[in-house]
């Protein structure tokens, strides 16, 4: 799946959580690391974070906020996202097939061909043009 445009962000939980305590440099840096973090797919490392907010780094860490698991960070509500998205995804795929492959099946059965560009006076000929190619 290319380009997760967007990841559901709820200003409630945000202004009652434990990060709107936080200064805003603080929460500033957070929101960073959470766009970053779904910009690669949910998929980063300590290391990727560690150099994204160098002086934030600690503060977040400690404020548990991630996790991290075998050097590869966590974001639970950003990774719960990510894996409906998949899901939705996967369906839509197949969904699409299927109606592809039910609309070719029909098209085929009645010997009908679609040409996009039959009625297209952009790739007519001029009749007088035919003619000196005719030549």
């Amino acid at each position: 799946m290319k380009g997760l445009p967007y990841f559901k962000f709820y200003p409630n939980q945000w202004i009652t959580g434990s990060i709107s305590f936080m200064s805003l440099d603080v929460q500033g840096a957070f929101m960073k690391v959470c766009c970053y973090y779904w910009s690669k797919e949910c998929n980063v490392t300590r290391k990727q974070i560690k150099a994204l907010i160098p002086k934030q780094w600690s503060t977040l860490l400690d404020a548990e906020l991630f996790k991290i698991e075998n050097e590869v960070i966590s974001i639970k509500w950003l990774d719960e996202q990510y894996q409906q998205r998949l899901i939705e995804h996967k369906r839509n795929v197949s969904n699409g097939k299927k109606g592809g492959l039910s609309r070719a099946k029909a098209l085929r059965k009645d010997k009908i061909r679609k040409d996009k560009y039959a009625n297209d006076n952009l790739l007519k000929v001029n009749d007088e043009v035919q003619k000196l190619l005719d030549q």
